[in-house]
């Protein structure tokens, strides 16, 4: 598909950096960000593993046309700073860049990992920070999971202040962790996180991210993907369904492309990407069956569990169509669908996650069970775990909408302004909602 941009990039535009750009959803949603006037402008990306860049440079330079490095590095190499400000130079010059964003490793801090003080992967926040003093953005963003704020007794939070107070020549200010949550803005999702924002002692401070719904409004995951549960267990899927179409606004958006939209791009053919079931056996299609909506393996009648469904498996919980998912996370085995008796497909977790159908994640869909004895989750980063190590894009959004405000210089006043847009953003998609419901 050729795109046709129309309003790319802005007629005032801001430079973005993504570092641990992963798939690309801090990317996407910063550029769904803003309006046609004033938005952002990506002008490098880095990230060490090369399925990610297949999947962020298959989305953002050969199906959206637009022109950036990307630095296939690990941080942590002497060199990556030094490259990353030359690839910086050669795109913009001495115009300079406006804001960084990344979200480091956090397997140390999570709650569903290992907990290890040790881990070196809690550290990768100091080379982010390295290239933070030689790129001197007005702003930095650092997202991360809420349990780094407890951790290793609030040590893991000291540790990043007293590195950002350490970075020079030019002096940030750090506000956070801010703690939000992704339902709050679209996402059909609980997904708890924290996010740092770094500002530039010039420049206004950035206090938070205010909510764009209220928990009444949060969008459902029958809301989400719906339209996509006609796919069985062993099926795979090239195109929507006649019997299942788009039925609320959250559906047609995705669909026809939240990015596509802004950047004037129409959508050519319904091709579906990345809808492909998995391959169960009968005993856990079995499993599967008798879930509760809602509820996990607790759920499993105990006289079926003793004799035949018992499992070593701790966590596994049925998603429930009338309630906003659960944390996405990279092991798709935890969620199952709400009416089909399988796991949730590549695409229908990035539409929970809030990615567009017309975003395609690229290599293989996973690396198999999980394990000492799989090797390959170590080095690869399939689809499954693209997409949920990413920031949900609608998410990234509403923080890129927060940089703005403090670029175009506005001072947070307690986010009023913006919490009251959010809502006639929201009241409007309600309206759309309706009106494709009805008709």
């Amino acid at each position: 598909m050729e795109p046709r941009l129309t309003v790319y990039p802005p007629n005032r535009s801001f430079t973005l950096v993504d570092l641990f750009c992963g798939a690309g959803g801090f990317t996407e949603g910063f550029l769904l960000s803003g309006s046609a006037e004033v938005g952002f402008e990506v002008v490098a990306a880095s990230d060490v593993s090369p399925m990610v860049r297949l999947t962020y440079e298959g989305r953002f330079k050969s199906q959206l046309g637009l022109q950036f490095e990307f630095l296939l590095r690990d941080v942590r190499e002497e060199s990556f700073t030094s490259e990353l400000r030359d690839a910086v130079r050669a795109r913009v010059g001495e115009r300079g860049i406006d804001v960084v964003s990344g979200g480091p490793p956090c397997q140390g801090f999570s709650v569903f990992g290992r907990r290890n003080e040790s881990d070196p992967r809690n550290n990768l926040f100091r080379p982010y920070l390295r290239a933070i003093e030689v790129l001197q953005p007005k702003y930095f963003v650092m997202e991360n999971v809420p349990g780094l704020i407890k951790m290793y007794r609030g040590k893991a939070v000291e540790r990043i202040r007293e590195a950002v107070d350490a970075v020079g020549p030019v002096k940030y200010r750090l506000s956070g962790p801010v703690i939000v949550n992704a339902a709050d803005y679209g996402v059909p999702q609980v997904r708890e996180r924290v996010v740092f924002f770094g500002c530039r002692e010039d420049m206004p401070v950035i206090e938070g991210v205010p909510a764009e719904l209220a928990p009444e409004e949060y969008v459902t995951v029958g809301s989400a993907i719906g339209d996509l549960g006609f796919l069985r267990p062993w099926e795979a899927a090239r195109s929507y369904h006649d019997d299942y179409p788009a039925s609320t606004g959250y559906q047609v958006q995705s669909r026809s492309g939240r990015l596509f939209g802004k950047l004037g791009i129409q959508r050519v053919g319904v091709e579906l990407h990345n809808h492909e079931a998995a391959k169960h056996i009968p005993e856990v299609l079995a499993r599967f069956s008798v879930l509760e909506k809602g509820r996990g393996l607790e759920s499993v009648p105990r006289a079926l569990w003793d004799r035949y469904l018992k499992t070593s498996k701790k966590w596994c919980v049925r998603l429930d169509e009338n309630r906003p998912s659960y944390t996405i996370v990279t092991l798709p085995d935890d969620l199952v669908h709400p009416t089909q008796p399988r796991i949730l497909t590549v695409r229908e977790m990035a539409r929970l996650q809030s990615f567009d159908d017309t975003f395609i994640f690229q290599g293989p869909r996973s690396t198999g069970g999980g394990g000492a004895g799989n090797r390959l989750r170590a080095v690869e980063v399939p689809q499954y775990s693209q997409v949920g190590n990413a920031v949900p894009p609608l998410l990234a959004k509403a923080i890129g909408n927060a940089v703005l405000r403090g670029l175009m210089g506005e001072r947070d006043e307690g986010g009023r302004g913006a919490e009251m847009s959010g809502r006639s953003e929201i009241r409007q998609r309600s309206r759309e909602e309706a009106a494709v419901a009805s008709a």
